[in-house]
């Protein structure tokens, strides 16, 4: 009844998130980073405590962030190979 719709994970990460990743300066991308594996990893764990699968959906949004900074400072530090 109260629960909401969880959209499928056919993408790495959605628009939303990418484009709020893009205005974080890349000198605090590390800090949100730093959280979102935090959240990630205490969402996966009260998930194995009380068996409740919003946790879960929490831990595939903590996820998706992780994925959005992580590719955000690949695309920031990029260099071209010398052969």
């Amino acid at each position: 009844m109260f629960k909401k719709k969880v959209n499928n994970w056919d993408k790495p990460f959605s628009e939303r998130i990418a484009r709020r990743v893009r205005q974080i300066p890349t000198r605090e991308l590390d800090v949100w980073v730093d959280q979102a594996m935090f959240d990630l990893g205490r969402n996966l764990s009260n998930f194995t405590k009380s068996g409740d699968f919003n946790y879960v959906e929490e831990a595939l949004i903590g996820a998706e962030a992780i994925h959005a900074v992580v590719n955000e400072l690949y695309v920031r530090n990029k260099k071209p190979v010398d052969l």
